[in-house]
């Protein structure tokens, strides 16, 4: 029987499997729809910005903050605690965009101790909470919100509450990753984020990137009651209180 999330060490959580960052950075490369989906969604909303200052959170493959800083004169810096997804990215970045070295960089750390060299004004977690317990997510939250106050924090992540997490929870038919340990609904998200000093800006959701629940969801995901099975992604705004 698995452990609890909370019971896990920093060891076992390490060795879980979270991603396969170099599988992740080639279908970034090759332009698969998820990646695309994923990417464009989260330009359109973070909105990165010449004067912008951004800390990518659990930055895994590095294709993010490398979209980033290709697509707009943003700075990114990508910590990661798995030393060998910092590799990865530093050499795809190397590889295949060299002239981002500069604007775009990765180091491996532990947000929930780091000291931040820079005023970071967005703060992102793209498909990070769920991999970390309750006891690391809220040291990182709590360490960030102490230094850097005037920051906003974008929060992108799946949902409990949808169709396939409640399928992949249940081990019918479908079969959740073992680096997803703490996947939550929105409300308990929203919950988590404010127990742990932050301000709520915005909360929404968005459809899948599947084609026929692409289509679908944005209307089955409001039928009272039942719609939050439909409800694909967690999408969050937050400001230190």
């Amino acid at each position: 029987m698995a452990l609890p999330a909370d019971k896990l060490t920093d060891e076992e959580l390490l060795a879980l499997d979270h991603n396969d960052h170099a599988g992740a950075f080639r279908g970034y490369l090759r332009g698969s729809r998820h990646s695309r989906d994923k990417q464009a969604f989260l330009r359109s909303w973070v909105e990165p910005q010449e004067k912008d200052l951004i800390l990518e959170c659990g930055s895994s493959s590095g294709k993010t903050s490398v979209d980033f800083a290709r697509h707009s004169l943003c700075y990114c810096l990508g910590v990661d605690f798995d030393p060998s997804a910092v590799e990865i990215s530093i050499t795809n970045r190397d590889e295949h965009f060299p002239e981002l070295s500069t604007r775009c960089e990765f180091i491996h750390g532990d947000l929930a101790t780091m000291q931040f060299t820079k005023p970071f004004n967005k703060v992102l977690m793209p498909d990070f909470t769920e991999h970390l317990p309750d006891r690391v997510l809220s040291a990182v939250l709590q360490n960030i919100r102490s230094q850097l106050k005037e920051t906003t924090l974008y929060v992108y992540t799946p949902n409990r509450s949808h169709l396939f997490e409640v399928m992949k929870h249940r081990n019918f038919i479908l079969k959740n990753a073992s680096g997803h340990i703490n996947v939550k609904t929105r409300k308990q998200l929203e919950s988590f984020l404010q127990d742990n000093g932050w301000e709520i800006e915005s909360s929404s959701w968005r459809e899948s990137a599947i084609p026929v629940f692409r289509l679908l969801e944005p209307v089955l995901g409001h039928i009272p009651i039942l719609g939050k099975l439909f409800q694909r992604r967690i999408v969050i705004t937050a400001k230190p209180a």
